[in-house]
């Protein structure tokens, strides 16, 4: 009886979904029919915009990704020359959980004995 109500709801749930996806599709037909002739008398000016956003987007992702290289790159070669890991920041460096949870559970341990 369970799989009876649950496979009624189920498909009345995909139901719907099917008909709210005609509905956007529709709608969506609909917005690119009105906005074509606004494309076309406006070409001019969106395409060298959309040229001069993507050169900018692309940009700005390049400058990211070369520093995050460099400060990686500087990471490496200060371990290498100096033997030892860069300090720590504190609040921004995550904890160790394997030794946070062997301290947990030595403090456990020394409860315990004393207990007995």
């Amino acid at each position: 009886m369970f799989e009876i109500i649950q496979a009624a709801i189920t498909g009345g749930a995909a139901l719907a979904l099917l008909v709210l996806a005609g509905i956007t599709l529709g709608g969506s037909a609909v917005g690119l029919a009105v906005t074509t002739p606004l494309f076309v008398i406006f070409s001019p000016i969106l395409v060298p915009a959309t040229i001069a956003t993507a050169l900018l987007a692309t940009g700005f992702t390049a400058s990211g990704s070369i520093g995050a290289m460099a400060i990686t790159i500087f990471m490496w070669l200060f371990k290498k020359i100096t033997g030892k890991n860069p300090p720590k920041i504190p609040f921004l460096t995550p904890k160790n959980p394997t030794t946070e949870g062997g301290e947990k559970e030595d403090k456990k341990k020394e409860k315990e004995k004393k207990d007995e």
